[in-house]
């Protein structure tokens, strides 16, 4: 229930406060916000285990840390970028603003909503924040499954890379699904391991009264 509560509210208060930015600026937002989130969500893993290695204390929070981390740099850099090429904001007829501005402030809004949602599947919540019951925790909530869905279908098209190692990624050492056995693509959770995973390591960590590795 408290989590249906922060997507509903979450949501209208993104509509509420980008409309009024207009259809241009609206456009140009939600490019900038799928790129970053998408950056976002392939790339957090290197990254959080590069400060695992510098300090091994907080490993309960790196996922949550880096997620943020990359999907902040990126929106920054990229809506500075957008903007600097984009210097002059395109005009519309007042029909076409109106809808425009619309429907682009919801999207923004319900893309915002479910990759936030994806990442607190990596925060330290409380088990019974998404339910009492194991395996419903495991299915997750509609936001985070629908992001999940959306990445793991872009890492085998648009955002496909190869299995080898590069400067960025080690090996990909995942087991493949049967119907991705013949594609060298770095297919995001290809076996739907995500959910079940965090949901673990949120009861893991129920019992413990501080995150910080080594303390009680």
């Amino acid at each position: 229930m408290m989590l249906i509560f922060i997507a509903i509210t979450m949501f209208i208060l993104i509509v509420a406060s980008t409309w009024w930015f207009g259809l241009w600026s609206n456009l140009v937002t939600l490019v900038n916000l799928f790129l970053a989130s998408m950056i976002a969500s392939i790339s957090f893993e290197p990254v959080s285990m590069k400060l695992l290695t510098m300090n091994s204390s907080y490993r309960y929070l790196y996922d949550f840390i880096a997620v943020w981390l990359i999907f902040l740099l990126a929106f920054v850099i990229l809506r500075g970028v957008t903007d600097v090429l984009s210097s002059y904001r395109l005009k519309f007829d007042p029909i076409t603003e109106l809808v425009g501005r619309s429907i682009l402030s919801v999207w923004i809004a319900g893309v915002f909503v479910c990759f936030s949602f994806f990442t607190l599947q990596m925060a330290p919540l409380k088990p019974s924040v998404y339910a009492e019951n194991v395996p419903k925790a495991e299915m997750g909530t509609i936001p985070d499954r629908l992001w999940l869905s959306f990445i793991q279908s872009r890492s085998r098209g648009a955002l496909a890379a190869p299995k080898g190692s590069n400067f960025l990624f080690a090996s990909y050492g995942l087991s493949d699904h049967p119907d991705d056995v013949e594609i060298d693509a770095r297919v995001f959770d290809p076996r739907a391991e995500f959910l079940p995973y965090y949901s673990k390591k949120r009861r893991a960590i129920a019992d413990r009264t501080v995150l910080r590795v080594g303390g009680k």
